[in-house]
């Protein structure tokens, strides 16, 4: 009786023992993306010549704007976007913007925009 325990046990044991094939590589899930950071993106210089009292910047980035709460929104084919609120935000026609509260954003010249 004690053979064939032994030689049982010796069958699951070789099971364990590893192959002289070289270890695989793990791969990651794909719906990851790319794991590689983006690369680091100069920020916009604020032009001398901006009216009074606009302090508040909207930076676009690949398709998405950065609010200046920090929030981020998708962009529109037209170059507006909805708010958290579910307001739209349309294009002015002239690179600029129209907030809910009438005040109107100007261009950064790089697609995004300086507001009051």
């Amino acid at each position: 009786m004690r053979v064939p325990a032994i030689l049982l046990m010796g069958i699951v044991l070789s099971a364990c023992v590893s192959s002289k094939e070289p270890p695989s590589q793990p791969v990651p899930p794909a719906n990851l993306g790319s794991t590689q950071a983006a690369p680091p993106v100069a920020p916009v210089p604020v032009p001398a010549a901006l009216p009074p009292g606009y302090t508040r910047h909207i930076i676009y980035r690949d398709g998405r704007f950065t609010l200046p709460d920090g929030s981020t929104v998708t962009a529109d084919p037209s170059g507006g976007f909805t708010i958290s609120t579910g307001a739209y935000i349309p294009p002015d026609g002239t690179g600029g913007i129209i907030l809910p509260n009438g005040a109107r954003c100007i261009s950064d010249s790089a697609r995004g925009h300086f507001c009051p």
